[in-house]
C-alpha cells in the first residue's frame, strides 16, 4: 500500500542489535516528524515488515539470530509493488561485503560513524525516488486499465461491426472474398445481399483512415444496404440513399470511396459503379476484357445532387468472365523501398494464368511485394466466377403483391422540403402496392427527375445555364444549398395513381405540380432543348418521355402528368446527358 499517498510523513523500520544505534537513529528520524518502528534483529525486522507497511528500511548487517543480508531478501520477496527502499547502516567498509548487500536487495549505503547531513541527503533521495515510482506505478496501472477498457470496448465494436456486416450472399457460389483489417477494426466494409428479383449487389468500400475511427460508420452503412436492398430498391435509389445516411451522420473531413456491383442473373449482364475505388476489373483468359474506373465523387460528400444522378454501367456477360474489386491496401501495399503495388501489378497478377487462379495470384503478389513487412492499411479483395454465379447461384425473383387500384397525394411546404427527399418513400410506396420489380429503375428516374425540376427551377427558380462546365456545377449546387436553406414559401404536390383495372391496361399515373412560374415547355418538348444546351436544361424532361407512355405539360408549366406502363412497351435509349 502506498502509504505516502495515505499521510504526509513515512515511517521507517529501523533494524539494528545496537540499542545505541538505533536510539540515534530515531532522534535523528524523529527531529524530522517521521514515524519511527523498531527492530533487535533481522527475524523480527521481517515480523515488523509483515505486521506493518513501511516507506524505508534502515537495516544493519551483523546481527545475531537473522543478518541484514537474509532479513533485506526476505523483505524484498514480500515486496511484490510498493518498493521499499532498503538502507545499510553498516561500518563495513570492504567491497565484498558491500556487494554482497546489494545483491540482498538492498538499495544504498550509509557509513558507521552515522553523520546526520549524509543520512537526511540519502533519506530525502530516496523518498523522491520512491514517489516518482510510485507516479510512474500510478500511470502506468491507469494507462493498462485505459489499454484493458479500450481493448474491451473495440472487441465489443468488432463484434457488432461482424453482426452488421455479416452475409451468407459473401457465400454465394463463384463469390470469393479476403479481409483483413491493419487494425482490430477496419475502415473497409465489404456488403452482399440480393434484391428481391434474385440480383446480387456486392458492395465494397474504404472509410477514411483505419481503425475504429473509421469503423463508426460500418455498421449505420450496413444497416441501410440491406435494409434498402431487401425492399428491392434500385441500386441507383440505394446509393442515393447510402449518401444521405453517410452526409447526415459523419463528420466533414470522413467520407466512403465505394464500389458497387450488381450481377443481373436474369438479363445476364454486370452492372458497376464506382467512385474513388481502384477500377473494378473484368477479366476473360488471361485479358482484362473491361474496366470500371472511378467515375463519381465518393460517398458522403456532398448531399445536394439530383436524385438518381448515380447509375451504374453495364456490361452483357458471355462465358468466361471473372470479376475482380479491391480496396487500396492492395493498390498502395509497399515494399521496403516505399514504392506502391499499383494497379499494373494487379493486372499483371490477376492476367498471369487462369483467371479463376488469379485471386490467390494477387493475393501472394501482394504478400511477396510487401516481403513480410507490416501490413499498413485495411485490405479487401472480391472476386466473382460470373458463368458459376450464373449457373449455380441464380435465384427466382420474388415481387410485390398484384396491383390494385389505388391514388396517393403528397404535399410538401417550403420547411419539409428543406430537409426531405420524398422520392425514396414514393419508391417504397410503389413497392408495397404494385408488382413493380422490373420497373423501379426506370420509375425511380421519372419521379426523381419530375421531382427535381419542380424543386430547383419551380420553387427554387434556379438556372440551368449555371451548369455548362464543371465549375458551373458546383456554383449551381452551391446555388441550390442556400437557396434550401433560406426557402420560406413554396410548395410541390406529388399525385401517384395506380389503374389497374380502367380498362386501358395496367399503368402508373404520376402528377407533379409545384408553386412556381412555371417555364417554356413548348420549347423543350418541339425541339428536344436545342445542341448545346446545358445538362439538365431539359434533357431531364426528355429522358422521362423516353420512359413514359405519355407526358403532358399544362399552362404555364407549373404542372405535368406522365403515364408509365409497368413493363409494357420496348424503352427507347437514353439520350446523352
Amino acid at each position: 500500500m502506498d502509504r505516502l499517498a495515505e499521510q504526509a510523513l513515512p515511517t521507517f523500520l529501523v533494524v539494528d542489535d545496537e540499542p545505541v544505534n538505533t536510539m540515534l537513529l530515531e532522534a535523528i528520524l524523529g527531529a524530522r516528524g517521521f514515524h519511527v518502528i523498531t527492530a533487535a534483529d533481522g527475524e523480527e525486522a521481517v515480523a515488523r515488515f509483515r505486521e506493518q507497511p513501511v516507506d524505508m528500511i534502515l537495516m544493519d548487517i551483523m546481527m545475531p539470530r537473522m543478518d541484514g543480508y537474509q532479513a533485506t531478501r526476505q523483505i524484498k520477496a514480500m515486496d511484490t509493488g510498493g518498493f521499499i527502499p532498503v538502507l545499510f547502516v553498516t561500518a563495513l567498509t570492504d567491497e565484498q561485503r558491500l556487494a554482497q548487500c546489494v545483491e540482498a536487495g538492498g538499495d544504498d549505503f550509509v557509513t558507521k560513524p552515522i553523520s546526520r547531513v549524509q543520512l537526511n541527503a540519502k533519506i530525502d533521495s530516496w523518498l523522491r525516488t520512491r514517489a516518482l515510482y510510485h507516479t510512474v506505478v500510478t500511470q502506468r496501472d491507469a494507462l493498462r486499465s485505459h489499454q484493458e477498457r479500450l481493448e474491451r470496448e473495440q472487441e465489443t465494436a468488432e463484434r457488432i461491426v461482424a453482426r452488421a456486416t455479416a452475409s451468407s450472399d459473401l457465400q454465394a457460389p463463384g463469390v470469393r472474398y479476403h479481409y483483413q483489417p491493419a487494425a482490430i477494426l477496419s475502415g473497409d466494409i465489404l456488403l452482399a445481399a440480393r434484391r428481391p428479383n434474385g440480383n446480387l449487389l456486392i458492395l465494397i468500400g474504404d472509410f477514411t483512415g483505419h481503425g475504429i475511427g473509421a469503423a463508426v460508420g460500418v455498421p449505420g452503412l450496413a444497416a441501410v444496404f440491406y435494409d434498402r436492398v431487401g425492399r428491392g430498391a434500385h441500386p441507383a435509389e440505394l446509393l442515393d440513399d447510402v449518401n444521405e445516411k453517410l452526409f447526415r451522420s459523419l463528420p466533414a473531413d470522413m467520407f466512403l470511396t465505394a464500389a458497387l456491383l450488381e450481377v443481373d442473373c436474369h438479363n445476364r449482364r454486370l452492372g458497376v459503379w464506382n467512385a474513388g475505388m481502384p477500377p473494378v476489373w473484368v477479366l476473360r483468359g488471361g485479358e482484362v476484357v473491361q474496366r470500371f474506373p472511378s467515375v463519381d465523387l465518393p460517398l458522403g460528400v456532398i448531399r445536394d445532387t439530383a436524385p438518381g444522378r448515380r447509375q451504374l454501367a453495364y456490361l452483357e456477360l458471355t462465358s468466361g468472365l471473372h470479376a475482380y474489386a479491391c480496396s487500396d491496401g492492395i493498390v498502395e501495399a509497399t515494399d521496403a523501398g516505399g514504392r506502391l503495388f499499383g494497379n499494373e501489378r494487379i493486372e499483371a497478377a490477376l492476367c498471369s494464368g487462369d483467371p479463376a487462379a488469379g485471386f490467390g495470384a494477387l493475393l501472394e503478389a501482394v504478400g511477396a511485394f510487401r516481403a513480410g513487412d507490416e501490413q499498413g492499411d485495411d485490405t479487401t479483395l472480391v472476386s466473382v466466377d460470373l458463368d458459376r454465379l450464373l449457373a449455380e447461384g441464380a435465384m427466382g425473383g420474388y415481387g410485390a403483391a398484384a396491383a390494385e387500384n389505388w391514388y396517393s397525394e403528397l404535399v410538401l411546404d417550403a420547411a419539409t422540403l428543406a430537409h426531405v427527399n420524398p422520392v425514396p418513400p414514393i419508391m417504397n410506396l410503389l413497392a408495397e402496392l404494385g408488382a413493380l420489380e422490373e420497373d423501379r429503375q426506370s420509375l425511380y428516374v421519372v419521379i426523381a427527375e419530375l421531382f427535381t425540376n419542380a424543386l430547383e427551377h419551380g420553387v427554387l427558380g434556379l438556372d440551368s445555364a449555371l451548369k455548362r462546365d464543371p465549375d458551373g456545377f458546383e456554383a449551381y449546387y452551391q446555388q441550390r444549398a442556400r437557396a434550401l436553406e433560406a426557402l420560406e414559401e413554396g410548395e410541390i404536390r406529388l399525385r401517384v395513381q395506380c389503374d389497374a383495372a380502367d380498362g386501358s391496361g395496367y399503368g402508373i399515373e404520376i402528377e407533379v405540380e409545384d408553386s412556381g412560374e412555371g417555364f417554356d415547355y413548348r420549347r423543350i418538348l418541339e425541339d428536344g432543348g436545342g445542341h448545346g444546351a446545358p445538362i439538365g436544361a431539359g434533357r431531364g424532361i426528355l429522358l422521362v418521355r423516353s420512359l413514359c407512355d405519355e407526358l403532358s405539360y399544362f399552362p404555364p408549366g407549373n404542372r405535368v402528368r406522365v403515364r408509365y406502363t409497368p413493363g409494357g412497351r420496348p424503352r427507347p435509349s437514353r439520350p446523352d446527358s
